[in-house]
């Protein structure tokens, strides 16, 4: 099942301007992986250094 992810205005610059972004996971982890796999850089401006 396909999520929307909307995607704040700051971070747009790292998907091409995209507002909303539709991932396909699993989970959350998974989420944030394939948004990772698409716009790399991103996970590091969601994640901090511990993964949370």
């Amino acid at each position: 099942m396909a999520a929307k992810i909307r995607i704040p205005t700051p971070l747009r610059k790292l998907t091409n301007n995209e507002e909303v972004v539709e991932v396909n996971p699993g989970t959350v982890g998974a989420a944030i992986a394939e948004l990772q796999t698409r716009y790399p850089g991103i996970k590091e401006r969601l994640l901090d250094d511990s993964g949370a």
